[in-house]
């Protein structure tokens, strides 16, 4: 096995496709991160939070950036139940929209890239 059929056995296993969950991205001050308080908002519209990860990337004022997945098909409600919390909401991406399989497949294609 190659190391990138291990990337990409990871990346599956990680993060499998879900036709019924929206992707959030939020941008949170670093000293307000919590876990708990994301759950506990994502939590509040009957909602339950399947991937969280805290990115390495920041915003130009210093929020990390923390993407988010949530096992409902529309993420409306999710959203605002996270700015009521605090957090900002940058975008969400539900699987109805094209940017979901999109971002997949891209993912996907440089993935086979590397494996050449």
């Amino acid at each position: 096995m190659t190391l990138t059929a291990d990337i990409v056995d990871l990346f599956n296993r990680r993060f499998p496709q879900n036709d019924h969950s929206t992707e959030l991205i939020l941008a949170i001050r670093p000293m307000d991160y919590s876990g708990a308080m994301l759950a506990r908002a994502v939590e509040d519209c009957n909602a339950n939070v399947i991937n969280l990860n805290v990115t390495g990337e920041r915003t130009e004022d210093g929020y990390l950036l923390v993407d988010l997945r949530v096992d409902v098909r529309n993420g409306e409600a999710v959203a605002r139940s996270l700015e009521r919390y605090g957090f900002e909401v940058i975008d969400f991406v539900a699987p109805d929209g094209d940017g979901y399989d999109s971002a997949r497949d891209r993912a996907n294609e440089i993935l086979r890239i590397l494996d050449i």
